[in-house]
C-alpha cells in the first residue's frame, strides 16, 4: 500500500510538470497569435482551445473518447446554428467537450476565477453569465448569447447549474433555454461520463468535482491515477414550444444518454 501510495504521488508530480509545461506553451501562443491579430473573435478562441485540449487531457491523464452524431456541420457553415446541453459532472467537463469540438462555453461568472479552467475558457471567448436570474440581466445575456451563436462554433452550456456525482441528472434551469428559442437555435443534447481504467478509487468523488470538494486537492489526486477514461455521447435534437417544455425535453434527453453512456461503458 506504501509502495502504490508512493507511485501514485510521483505520477501526480510528474503530470503537474508536464502540464505546467503545456499550459506555459499554451499561453506562448495564445499571446502569439493576440499579437497578430487573432484570436480577435469567439470562433477562433475555440478553435485555438480545440487543439489545445486533448494535449491538456492528456497531460492530466485522460483518455477521451466521443459517440454518436458530432454536432457542428451546420453551424460551420454560419446558416444554421447550434446549441448543445449536458449533464455537469467536472471540471474535465470543458476540456472534454472542446476536445470533442470547437465550442463556445457559456459558464457562470466564477468559472473566470478557476484557476486553469477560467483561463482557458476566458481565452476562447466564453460568455460569463450571473446567478441568480435578475430580470435587469436578461437583454445583456441575449445579446451576448447572440453573439455566440453566430461565432461559427457551436454553443455549450450545462443547464443543471452546477456539477453533481454523476447519480442523477438535476432539473434544467430555464433561463437560458429563452435566448436559445429567441435566436431559433437547434438544442443539441450530449451526455458525459467517467471512469476508473486503471485504479482503485471511486469516480464520484475522484473525477467528478462536485460538492465542498477544494479544486486544487481534487486535481492532485485525480493527477495520481493511471488512466481516467471520459465519455461524451452526443444525441438527437431537443423539441419544445416554449423554455418550460424544450428544457423538459431536453433533460429527458440527456438521462437517457446518459444511461446509454452507462451501459456502453459496461
Amino acid at each position: 500500500m506504501r509502495r502504490a501510495g508512493l507511485i501514485r504521488h510521483v505520477r501526480a508530480l510528474s503530470r503537474c510538470a508536464a502540464l505546467l509545461l503545456v499550459l506555459v506553451a499554451t499561453a506562448a501562443e495564445a499571446a502569439l497569435l493576440f499579437l497578430c491579430g487573432r484570436l480577435r473573435t469567439q470562433g477562433e478562441g475555440a478553435r485555438w482551445l480545440h487543439r489545445w485540449c486533448p494535449r491538456i487531457l492528456a497531460c492530466i491523464g485522460v483518455e477521451g473518447r466521443v459517440r454518436g452524431p458530432i454536432p457542428g456541420a451546420t453551424a460551420a457553415s454560419g446558416v444554421q446554428f447550434e446549441a448543445i446541453v449536458a449533464n455537469h459532472l467536472s471540471y474535465l467537463d470543458i476540456l472534454l467537450l472542446s476536445a470533442s469540438l470547437p465550442s463556445v462555453f457559456v459558464a457562470k461568472d466564477e468559472v473566470s476565477r478557476w484557476p486553469l479552467i477560467g483561463w482557458l475558457t476566458t481565452r476562447s471567448g466564453a460568455v460569463y453569465v450571473y446567478r441568480g436570474g435578475r430580470h435587469e440581466t436578461y437583454p445583456l445575456v441575449n445579446a451576448r448569447m447572440a453573439r455566440a451563436f453566430r461565432s461559427g462554433v457551436p454553443v455549450v452550456f450545462f443547464p443543471e447549474g452546477t456539477t453533481t456525482n454523476g447519480t442523477e441528472v438535476l432539473p434544467f434551469r430555464r433561463g437560458l433555454f429563452r435566448s436559445v428559442l429567441r435566436d431559433g437555435v437547434t438544442v443539441r443534447t450530449a451526455a458525459i461520463r467517467y471512469e476508473l481504467v486503471v485504479g482503485d478509487g471511486d469516480v464520484a468523488q475522484d473525477v467528478c468535482w462536485c460538492g465542498d470538494a477544494v479544486l486544487v486537492p481534487h486535481l492532485y489526486r485525480l493527477l495520481g491515477f493511471e488512466r481516467v477514461r471520459a465519455t461524451v455521447t452526443f444525441g438527437a435534437a431537443a423539441c419544445g414550444a416554449d423554455r418550460f417544455e424544450l428544457s423538459e425535453d431536453a433533460r429527458e434527453c440527456v438521462m437517457e444518454l446518459a444511461g446509454h453512456a452507462a451501459e456502453a461503458c459496461v
